[in-house]
Formats: C-alpha cells, sequence, structure tokens
C-alpha cells in the first residue's frame, strides 16, 4: 500500500520530469491501476503493457502507433511494488527512468520494512504481556475456571484466533473452558489424543485437524493444541486455539504456546492440589501441600549430558520451606544448572518455590545467559516477594563440558565449592548479586571460570551450612570444606553420601531446615563422545558478512573454496560430494540466521572455518533473538501434517557429524558444526 506521503513524493519526481525530461511521469499499481499521473488523450492498453513487464527488472522502450512507452517495474527485494511509466517519452531517457526507479522503490521497501518491524516490536511486546498477566496467575486461585477463560482470552487476542480452550478433566468430571460462549463441541476424544501426542500439535488444514480431532467441524481449518503435564494421576488438561485469522499457524505461535502450557499447567495442578487438601486438618494440610508441590517440581532423572557424572540430594525439614534446583539441556554439550532457596516455610514458600523455579526454566530455555535468567525473574517477581516479606536467593550456572568452562551468576546464594583436582584445593563462587526481591537488586555481569577433567562442583542451599546440633553446635563452612576435600576424588554419590552421613550424625535429630546438595564432577569425554582423533589444525578463516539472502553465494563460495584446500580431500565425485553436503548446510544455517534470528532485522553473520587433518570445523555468531532447538519438531512427510519450521535444522543435522546450539554471553547464538572427511 502506498501512503499519501509516498505520493507526494512521487509527484514531486513526475513535476522534476517534466522540468528536465520528455513524456509524463505515471505511477501504476502491481495490477496495472494508474495510481496517479495523466495518461493524456491516447488510450493505452495497461493490462498488455504489464504482460510485456512481468520479470522485467530493466526499462522497455514500446513504439505505440499514438505514443512512444517507457517503462520499469518497481521491484524491490523481490517485491514488487507497481511500475512508473513515461508516456511521450524518449529511448534516451532510460538511464534517468532507472534512477528514478531506484530511489522511489528503496524509499517504499523502508517504508514497508519499518512497519513489519514495528508490527514484530507490538507483537512482541503483546507476547511478553501475555506471558507476564499468565505468570501473575501462577498461586492458587480461588476461581479457577475464570482465570482460565481470562488466560485463554488474552491468548487469542495476541496470537489473533477465532476461539480457543482448555480441556480439564478430573475427578469431577471433564470441563471445558473456552474464549466465548462455546460454539463447538470440545470431546474428551480431542483431549485423549492430544495426551497421545508429543508435543504441540500443528493443523492447518481441515484434513489435518480432523486426524487429531475427529469430530472437527468443517469451518475448523487450523488448530494448534498441546497436552498439559498436570502431574496428577486423577486429572488431565489441553489448551488449544481454534482458525487463526488470515494466516495458518507459525512456528512463533506453537513456541508461544508451549511456554504458556507450562504456566497453564502450573496454574491447574495448584489448584487441584490445594482443593485435594482443603479438607484435611490445617498442620497436616499445609505439610502434605509443600512437599507435594515441591517434590513435583524437582527434576525426575539426572540430565543426560557427555562429560560429567552428577549426583543430588535434597531432604525436606518437618516444616517443608523453600529449596529447589533444576537441570536445563539443549544438546549434549551444555548444561544449565539452577539451585535456590524461598525464605519462609508452609505453602506460601512452597508456592513462591514453584513460581521462582517455573520463571528461571522458562527463561532458562530461552537460551538466556545466567545474569539474564536472575534479572528477568527479579523484575517478574520482586513484587510478589516484596508483599510477602520474602527473597530467593539463587546460583545459576551454565557448564560448557566440551570447552571445560562455566558461567555463572548467584543472587545472594550460599558459594558455591570447586574443588580443583591437580592443586588439591577448594575455590569459591561466590554471589554476584543481591537475593532475588530483595530491595536495591542491581543486575551483575556473569563470571566465567575454567574447568578441567576431576575438578568436582559443590552447589548446595543454606540449610547444610547452618545446621544445629542438639547443643546448639553449627555445622558450619569450613567443616564443609574440609569434607568436600577429603573426599572429592570419589565419584559424586559417594562425596553426597559423605556429606549427608557427616549431617545425620551432627543432627542426631530431625532437621529444622531443608538441605540441598548437588555435585557435578568433569569427566574426560568417551572415546564415543570424542572426536574421532585429536585433529591437527591446518588453517584457520575468520569471515564476516551481513545478513542478507544476497551474501549466501558469497558466503557458501569462500567456505567451500578453502575447504577445497584441504590436503586429504578425496579426489573425484567424492571430494565434490564432500564440498557440496557443506555448501548445503552453510545455506541452511545462514538462511536460518537471517529469516528467523534476525527476522527481518540488520544484522551481521560472523564465524571461523578451521581446516583439520580429519574435516572442518565451523562457527556461526549472530545477534539475533535465540530459540530452543528441543522445541523444533522432526520434520513429517504426510503432506496433510506438515509443520511450518525444522526442515533446515533437520537437514543440518543430517548432512553434519557434530551440531550444537548454545548462546553465549557477548556474542549471542553460536551454532558449532563438524564435518568429516570420508573413510
Amino acid at each position: 500500500m502506498i501512503t499519501s506521503d509516498q505520493f507526494v513524493l512521487f509527484s514531486n519526481f513526475a513535476k522534476y520530469w517534466q522540468d528536465f525530461a520528455h513524456g509524463h511521469l505515471l505511477l501504476l499499481s502491481s495490477q496495472g491501476e494508474v495510481l496517479s499521473g495523466a495518461t493524456g488523450d491516447s488510450p493505452i492498453n495497461w493490462q498488455t503493457l504489464l504482460k510485456q513487464l512481468t520479470n522485467q527488472h530493466e526499462p522497455i522502450f514500446l513504439k505505440l502507433p499514438q505514443n512512444n512507452i517507457l517503462a520499469i517495474s518497481l521491484a524491490e527485494n523481490g517485491q514488487n511494488y507497481g511500475y512508473l511509466v513515461i508516456v511521450d517519452a524518449q529511448e534516451r531517457d532510460a538511464p534517468l527512468l532507472v534512477c528514478t526507479k531506484d530511489a522511489i522503490a528503496r524509499n517504499l521497501a523502508n517504508e514497508q520494512a519499518l512497519q513489519a518491524m514495528t508490527d514484530e516490536l507490538i507483537g512482541a511486546w503483546n507476547q511478553l504481556e501475555l506471558v507476564f498477566r499468565v505468570t501473575q496467575n501462577l498461586t492458587v486461585t480461588s476461581d479457577l475456571m475464570a482465570t482460565l477463560r481470562s488466560i485463554i482470552q488474552e491468548t487469542q487476542r495476541v496470537i489473533e484466533c477465532e476461539d480457543g480452550f482448555i480441556l480439564l478433566r478430573s475427578d469431577q468430571g471433564f470441563t471445558c473452558v473456552t474464549s466465548q460462549d462455546q460454539n463447538m463441541a470440545y470431546d474428551e476424544t480431542l483431549l485423549d489424543n492430544l495426551l497421545k501426542s508429543s508435543g504441540v500439535v500443528v493443523g492447518n488444514k481441515n484434513s489435518a485437524c480432523e486426524a487429531i480431532w475427529a469430530a472437527a467441524p468443517k469451518s475448523v481449518n487450523s488448530l494448534l493444541a498441546t497436552s498439559l503435564e498436570v502431574v496428577d494421576e486423577q486429572a488431565q488438561a489441553a489448551i488449544g486455539l481454534i482458525n487463526k485469522v488470515n494466516h495458518h499457524f507459525t512456528a512463533g505461535d506453537t513456541k508461544l504456546l508451549a511456554a504458556l502450557a507450562q504456566q497453564v499447567a502450573v496454574i491447574i495442578k495448584n489448584f487441584l492440589i490445594h482443593n485435594k487438601v482443603i479438607a484435611q486438618e490445617r498442620l497436616s494440610r499445609e505439610r502434605e501441600i509443600a512437599v507435594e508441590i515441591q517434590e513435583s517440581f524437582l527434576p525426575t532423572k539426572l540430565p543426560e549430558v557427555g562429560g560429567v557424572s552428577v549426583a543430588v540430594s535434597s531432604m525436606p525439614a518437618s516444616e517443608v520451606g523453600g529449596d529447589f534446583y533444576d537441570f536445563i539441556t539443549t544438546d549434549d554439550r551444555y548444561l544449565t544448572l539452577v539451585i535456590g532457596d524461598v525464605s519462609g516455610k508452609g505453602i506460601p514458600a512452597a508456592m513462591l518455590t514453584s513460581i521462582t523455579r517455573t520463571m528461571l526454566r522458562v527463561e532458562a530455555m530461552r537460551g538466556e545467559p545466567p545474569h539474564k535468567i536472575i534479572e528477568q525473574a527479579h523484575h517478574v517477581l520482586h513484587q510478589d516477594l516484596s508483599r510477602t516479606d520474602s527473597f530467593v536467593t539463587a546460583f545459576v550456572a551454565n557448564v560448557d563440558t566440551l570447552e571445560g568452562k562455566l558461567t555463572y551468576a548467584s543472587a545472594g546464594h550460599t558459594p558455591t565449592l570447586v574443588y580443583r583436582a591437580e592443586t588439591k584445593t577448594v575455590e569459591q563462587l561466590k554471589a554476584t548479586s543481591l537475593p532475588i526481591g530483595a530491595f536495591g537488586y542491581q543486575e551483575s555481569q556473569p563470571v566465567t571460570v575454567a574447568l578441567n577433567p576431576g575438578d568436582t562442583l559443590v552447589f548446595y542451599t543454606n540449610g547444610i551450612i547452618k545446621a544445629q546440633s542438639p547443643n546448639n553446635g553449627i555445622f558450619g563452612f569450613e567443616r564443609l570444606i574440609e569434607i568436600v576435600t577429603a573426599n572429592a576424588a570419589e565419584p559424586p554419590e559417594a562425596l553426597q553420601q559423605r556429606i549427608q552421613a557427616e549431617l545425620h550424625d551432627f543432627y542426631r535429630s530431625d532437621p529444622k531446615d531443608d538441605t540441598t546438595l548437588l555435585i557435578v564432577k568433569m569427566l574426560p569425554y568417551a572415546d564415543g563422545d570424542s572426536p574421532r582423533s585429536a585433529p591437527l589444525l591446518i588453517n584457520t578463516l575468520d569471515f564476516l558478512y551481513p545478513a542478507d539472502i544476497d551474501y549466501l553465494n558469497e558466503i557458501s563460495r569462500q567456505i567451500s573454496s578453502a575447504c577445497r584446500e584441504l590436503p586429504s580431500l578425496p579426489g573425484g565425485s567424492r571430494g565434490d560430494d564432500f564440498i557440496y553436503l557443506i555448501e548445503l548446510a552453510i545455506s541452511e544455517i545462514c538462511t536460518n540466521i537471517i529469516k528467523h534470528a534476525y527476522n527481518g532485522k540488520k544484522g551481521e553473520i560472523s564465524g571461523q572455518l578451521r581446516l583439520l587433518d580429519n574435516g572442518i570445523e565451523l562457527d556461526f555468531y549472530d545477534q539475533g533473538e535465540g530459540f530452543d532447538p528441543s522445541t523444533v519438531p522432526t520434520p513429517k512427510t504426510n503432506p496433510n501434517e506438515l509443520v511450518e519450521g525444522g526442515y533446515g535444522l533437520h537437514i543440518i543435522r543430517q548432512i553434519m557429524d557434530v551440531v550444537s546450539y548454545n548462546t553465549q554471553p557477548g556474542r549471542g547464538n553460536h551454532w558449532h558444526l563438524i564435518k568429516y572427511l570420508p573413510d
């Protein structure tokens, strides 16, 4: 659409043209309608002229019976905004017409790009507001149905669809909550099918919708839904949206719904747990609900990441407090660890524990660095914490198991211990900021420390070092360091059991506070996990390009040319196939960065190519939006079940021998690729 300001711009160009050139300058729409300028008395068949201009990037000169026509397409970056036409033209005016076209087309493209950026900013703000509103409802609500309807209505407004639903089945029966008065027969069969599905289900055709909802009306042409992890044997739930307005549901919609599903599941679960115990006696209710909530949020299994061995234990006190811990992994290389302690005891502390843990997990899954994870949690939670006179200490660490690096931020948490196997000494990783929710909190930068095989990390909560004996003695920080120093050479499980045994002997009674202990030991990679052999570095190539589709060929050409310098590159078709696969992976990675990370914004793609005696290593960096690779589903082959996105990443994983992704503080998104030469 051409704005009034752009019409003024064109009118000025038309006036200058009449003053300095020949003929009359006209502006046509992409459909051939005259938008501005006078055609004179001569009738011109614009549709015939338009056919000759299609796919033309250079001006054409036509001698008609009554007029000479000079015309050119207003195309920029693959978008055609219309046509410029000179009536009563001379052929020598073609260069001037090209200059005029370039100026007008750039102006139109810039205006469209600005509008797209504005729309994207508004959309991102609406999504952030939606997540915040839902997060505010994470505590137990007295009117679950009203809360769920409000959430569905907010979600429908942000994602722009015709209807939404939350299906809930419990010992009280089956309930369907919609954004408006129910006008579709959402049934338990739909809930059962969503419970059987893995992840978010997307259907952008009626036939695809019927595959998951057999009774779907013909008016349902798009469906986005997922089950909710309510963690209750007697309750199941799902959330979904119907009929995206004017569009198909996108990968962005899928990611947002997956994030909201975690929040809504917490709301439902908290409500169900609360209702389950309200009929019990007050003291029994407080203990049981606090234990249930706390245990349901703890990971059910240890992380599966190469290069580390992990042990964990968490012992609640008689009056449950607010200890929590979590593991977040995106691939076999990076492990994010979270441990924290909410001040207070009983149900209030347990509720704050669930909210804080969920907030930290959501931010960690978005790929944020440790200090940003803590900062965002503070911004969202500090009002709720201040109302209850509570605060949260938290230690968030990201471990790069391949390079042996730990990057952390600590919000007033107890110092983490690092036992150095080489020197048999213990270092302390101290707090980098005040606790979450504390008055005067300020963001701090993360700290990075190197880790070597054999080094041991000991994360713990305050209940360990402040444990009291019957004669009021304190277990103490120095005692913990002595135990770690004497036993750190043992496996993490043995060290954990030793610390717990010492605590038990020290208490000689039930503990008065929660004690959580998380131990991580750095291991050398096993033969199957490490590169095939220690490669020799032959050469390196650094590169930097604008994040623009026009530069894809240049990026690919430079890297593939360098790869042909590999001394061990096979001759003939085997070598050509090796280079072709690398070029394909480069094209897919850079296209994903341009289209998804930058999403139309300007930016740069930087990186390095390393030529090795047994293959190549590639690193790509960008400053665009991050994402969680685990949310990208495996592409489906059924054309009725196609899901937007995922094919590029699937192709890269098939082509390359090693593919990893992470977000690095100061360097943005990082893709690491390895391709070995054929045997």
